[in-house]
């Protein structure tokens, strides 16, 4: 008899093992989606990692029900390989991985019924047995008077086939046409009826097609291709390739030579962005010379296109290029040559929630070594693990330091907004010197970019006699006012609230937002600049079109663009001239040790916004804090002197990459229940670990979601300690204090960013 372990979408931390009915022992194999019996009356799908012999020695096994697969198997070998590194490595339940991997069309639910991917498909019009075979100019004589109606719908398909002129080779002829161009409705309902003509369905898909007409590469600069010819070499000897470039020095292109490259072998390409917004500004860009060889697929996407993607990948003309943000890396693919991971160095590429927790960055390596692909990572301001594996020799490294055009850098020049406060020559958040140069730019008909990392129109609602502010009922955190909406948003849990008439601690009527947000400073311009086209980039425009706001921007419809992190993202645009960087200071005052790593890339990735064609880009930053040394690396665009005081920093404290950290999470309703059962655990972890190893418990800034009070303990694990030997010290620490961990989920996430 025959056993499949089967992954089922729960969060239990284990397979689940049922027989395979003799009748069905030659369908069910590896990667198949089955339905299978789950506790007393439930049905729930899953997939099959693997098939044997070997009954378990306890347990009443019930039997496979259902294959879901009918043409093979919806998840290969390989997957099957890289989800369990996943939830091996990231220490989380093998379903937890499942639900990530499959898009909503194909992936089984814990659900009573599970969802079934229909392709799409069209109506057709052909012959009924009828008349098929008949000779056609006879067909008249099968129509009385009766049925005028009928015998025009039956001629009008006639002419639209053109069976009445060449019978040999008609033409497809789709029912919608045919009813259009009839409008005869209940007619071919009777014709149906009668046999005389009948409908079949074609699938055709959901995916865009392209117009045939493909466009060649732009020739590379005598820089760009000594870095191809660098990385080329770098494959020959390395796995993975770093091309730290600087801002608008051509990387796309060589991706683009790359990818040719690939496909004149037979092979697959993987193309990853860290933010849909790229995808959309990239895709045009690519579609021109790729066509219908590549598709695009990220989480915006339907759930019936991901599933059509990922059905047309399992088949035999998959496609070639699949451009896509993190979750593309659990796409099948059958002859992978080349993953490119462009800005690599960006934190969104890291899942945050729900688990798994990975990072696509890495998973994309990792799924690079398990099919013998190539990775190439390119960032003009890389992450400080990818530049120290290349320096070090584990990857290669290929550098870019000029312009693509020999186009300048942007001028970087710091404001000192605290001196012109004191004297009130800040106008809001405006510097004389930034009202200038957006004046000067905006009377030349180029365009400015702001940056200012917080959403909203104002920080926090409070009232200026008792200093009462408004928080969520829910998370311990303050409200973001929103003008626009004439609400008080929490940014962690989504509620909105009114703003009260009256203060609750006070009874004042002056309740007023404090604090900078981009809808303040986008009120702010209007008045600064009435005649200038002012638009906003953030989370909350996002939601009403990102795609609008961007094509807009670059075609020139929009003159100012204010906007969040979202702007780093390495877009592409052809007449910025200003960006104006309005608080850095509170880039840097994070209380995280990546916060000088995650402000100067923010900060130099913006910057890079501008000039990045014809005439060099100005950026005006403000701050502050002049003197900051941190700032003095932005300005100078020095990465290595960066690079070398962050690295001495980590090495001091034990930081990545000089150790792996794990976060545990403990989130309970009892606020005295999660402390205590995260001092128990903190202590257990010690005393296996080491006490310089294992820091907390304490309570992250944000230390209540959702009505849930949380605790982190931060594990400092050497790199000699294997990614298992730690899973199962951290296992057996949660096994001594399992009643204390009552009414408490506990969480890991590895490699935290």
């Amino acid at each position: 008899m025959s056993y499949a372990d089967i992954i089922l979408p729960v969060p239990l931390d284990c397979l689940f093992t049922y027989i395979i009915p003799d009748s069905q022992s030659s369908e069910v194999l590896p990667g198949t989606r089955v339905l299978v019996p789950f506790g007393k009356t439930r049905k729930i799908g899953g997939v099959v990692l693997r098939v044997h012999n070997v009954r378990p020695e306890t347990g009443n096994l019930k039997a496979i029900e259902q294959i879901l697969d009918t043409e093979g198997p919806s998840v290969t070998e390989l997957q099957l390989k890289l989800m369990q590194w996943m939830w091996e490595y990231h220490i989380c339940s093998p379903g937890d991985v499942l639900k990530a991997a499959l898009p909503g069309g194909l992936r089984p639910d814990s659900s009573t019924s599970v969802p079934v991917y229909r392709p799409r498909t069209e109506s057709f019009v052909r012959l009924g047995p009828a008349v098929n075979g008949k000779d056609l100019k006879y067909t008249s004589l099968l129509f009385d008077s009766r049925c005028r109606r009928q015998k025009e719908v039956f001629d009008r398909y006639l002419s639209l086939s053109g069976l009445d002129r060449n019978p040999a080779s008609p033409k497809a002829v789709t029912k919608k046409h045919l009813i259009e161009a009839s409008s005869g409705t209940a007619a071919l309902k009777s014709l149906i009826e009668k046999r005389m003509l009948e409908i079949y369905e074609i699938e055709i898909g959901r995916l865009p097609s392209s117009d045939g007409i493909k466009a060649e590469p732009a020739v590379l600069s005598d820089a760009q291709q000594l870095a191809i010819d660098g990385i080329r070499k770098s494959f020959t000897e390395k796995n993975v390739c770093l091309l730290h470039g600087v801002t608008s020095c051509g990387k796309t292109e060589i991706y683009i030579h790359l990818i040719k490259e690939q496909m004149a072998k037979g092979r697959q390409v993987l193309y990853l962005l860290p933010e849909i917004a790229l995808t959309t500004q990239i895709m045009h860009r690519l579609a021109r010379l790729f066509g219908d060889e590549m598709c695009c697929y990220h989480s915006g996407c339907a759930d019936s296109i991901r599933a059509e993607i990922w059905k047309r990948q399992c088949g035999d003309n998959p496609y070639r290029l699949v451009l896509a943000t993190r979750s593309g890396v659990m796409l099948p693919f059958r002859n992978l040559g080349l993953i490119i991971v462009d800005e690599e160095h960006e934190p969104s590429y890291k899942q945050e929630d729900p688990a798994p927790r990975y990072h696509g960055r890495n998973t994309a390596i990792m799924l690079a070594s398990l099919c013998g692909a190539k990775v190439l990572l390119g960032s003009a301001t890389p992450s400080l693990e990818s530049y120290c594996n290349a320096t070090g020799g584990k990857y290669g490294l290929v550098e870019l330091s000029e312009r693509f055009g020999n186009v300048a850098l942007p001028a970087i020049e710091t404001v000192d907004t605290a001196d012109l406060m004191k004297r009130r020559y800040m106008q809001g958040l405006f510097s004389p010197r930034l009202i200038e140069c957006m004046d000067h730019a905006l009377k030349n008909g180029q365009q400015s970019i702001l940056f200012l990392n917080r959403r909203g129109f104002s920080n926090v609602v409070e009232c200026p006699d008792c200093g009462w502010i408004q928080k969520c009922d829910c998370c311990d955190v303050s409200l973001t006012f929103h003008k626009t909406a004439g609400t008080a948003n929490c940014h962690y849990c989504g509620r909105s609230y009114r703003i009260p008439d009256r203060c609750p601690g006070c009874g004042g009527t002056h309740l007023h937002g404090r604090g900078y947000g981009t809808q303040r400073v986008e009120e702010d311009l209007r008045r600064l600049f009435p005649e200038a086209r002012v638009t906003r980039l953030d989370l909350d425009s996002a939601r009403h079109g990102y795609e609008s706001i961007l094509t807009d921007f670059q075609e020139g419809r929009t003159d100012i663009l204010i906007g969040t992190q979202m702007l780093s993202k390495g877009l592409d645009f052809d007449n910025v001239q200003v960006v104006g960087i309005l608080q850095a200071d509170s880039l840097m005052s994070y209380p995280d040790f990546r916060s000088g790593e995650r402000a100067y890339q923010l900060m130099a990735q913006v910057a890079g916004r501008a000039g990045r064609r014809l005439e060099q880009g100005h950026v005006i930053l403000q701050t502050r804090q002049p003197d900051s040394e941190l700032l003095n690396y932005v300005t100078t665009g020095n990465y290595a002197s960066f690079y070398a005081s962050q690295m001495h920093e980590r090495s001091l404290f034990s930081y990545p990459p000089y150790s792996r950290l794990v976060y545990v999470s403990l989130k309970g309703k009892d606020e005295n229940v999660v402390s205590t059962a995260a001092i128990s655990l903190c202590r257990s972890l010690s005393e296996m670990m080491g006490n310089e190893r294992v820091l907390g418990p304490d309570a992250p800034q944000v230390s209540r979601i959702h009505n849930l009070h949380i605790r982190r303990i931060l594990i400092k694990a050497p790199l000699s300690i294997g990614i298992r030997e730690l899973r199962k010290k951290m296992t057996d620490c949660m096994n001594g204090c399992r009643l204390l961990l009552k009414g408490v989920s506990v969480s890991f996430d590895v490699d935290p960013q």
